[in-house]
């Protein structure tokens, strides 16, 4: 089976050979890797089109800088393959990963294949993504896959984390958000709303790596808490607009509930406001979700430090 993997480039050009070498090096070979410089004022430019010269299954295409969401739509623009995976230019692949998934969707062909990945910092693999994976190699419909994650505390949002059919994405026009930080937390619930078929593999094939640089990893986290609290937003309308049973409704709201009080926490810059409390109450539709917002409201300086004494107590 043929895989497209796009490829979003910006200004990494002290990571992008490991990464595209990663490619390079897949022992399922198979592949066109869709390579989007997004206006890159540094060496990865060169560096892409160098990989294009001297592989024919690279391709090198520039656009204007528009963001990730942008450089990963127009790859999405450029896709023929039944599959398509999404790695970022400053991470890389297993040399196996997609032997690895060309096995399991041989086994079973599904809308959407998750897996698992590692954390890389300074070369060392420091932590797996996902550490608490459920039912690997069940088959579920989308939403019964999202919703159990929720439930397990098993959700992984990354749009690298997952093989998807490609056929699904163009017929339902499933694109990123454009102009947002964390837009996978946008792009992957709905598109476990869209998917039939979903499955989970045990396996890590990813590398994300940890860069100081990044706007992830920033200090001052004043903008990503901005965004995420407009996807969650965007969510609660969507979640609310889908002809959902009370309690599936519930569980999706509840952890759109938990994830606002997180977005509050992110800075103490940007805090929270009166509409953020209005959201979390609102939401908050579980035991769980109720008295993380009730604990959390009455108390926001010693949140994490009482959510651990109420977790031991708990486990006691």
């Amino acid at each position: 089976m043929k895989y497209d993997l796009i490829i979003p480039i910006y200004n990494i050009q002290n990571e992008l050979d490991a990464c595209l070498d990663s490619i390079r090096r897949q022992t399922h070979g198979d592949f066109r890797a869709i390579l989007v410089d997004d206006g890159s004022t540094d060496g990865s430019s060169r560096i892409a089109k160098d990989y294009a010269k001297r592989d024919f299954r690279f391709e090198y295409y520039r656009k204007e800088n528009g963001g990730l969401s942008d450089a990963r739509n127009f790859g999405m623009g450029k896709i023929s393959s039944a599959y398509v995976v999404f790695v970022d230019g400053d991470d890389f692949l297993e040399a196996d990963a997609l032997l690895a998934i060309d096995r399991e969707l041989a086994k079973s062909p599904v809308d959407v294949l998750e897996f698992n990945g590692w954390v890389v910092k300074d070369g060392e693999r420091i932590r797996k993504i996902n550490f608490r994976p459920i039912e690997a190699g069940v088959i579920k419909n989308g939403q019964d896959y999202f919703l159990d994650n929720i439930k397990a505390r098993s959700v992984n949002v990354s749009a690298w984390s997952k093989a998807v059919r490609s056929e699904l994405l163009l017929r339902r026009r499933h694109f990123f958000a454009k102009g947002l930080l964390h837009e996978d937390e946008l792009w992957t619930p709905r598109l476990y709303f869209l998917a039939e078929t979903v499955r989970y593999a045990d396996k890590c094939l990813y590398n994300y790596v940890w860069r100081e640089s990044s706007i992830t990893h920033h200090p001052d986290k004043s903008e990503n808490a901005r965004h995420a609290k407009r996807i969650y937003r965007r969510l609660e309308l969507y979640y609310r607009r889908l002809d959902l049973a009370n309690r599936p409704r519930r569980i999706l709201l509840g952890y759109l509930s938990r994830q606002m009080i997180e977005a509050c926490r992110m800075s103490p810059k940007e805090g929270m406001t009166t509409a953020d409390k209005k959201f979390i109450l609102r939401n908050a539709r579980d035991v769980r979700s109720v008295g993380k917002a009730l604990l959390f409201l009455a108390a926001p300086g010693r949140y994490g430090a009482l959510s651990q004494v109420i977790k031991k107590i708990i486990r006691y």
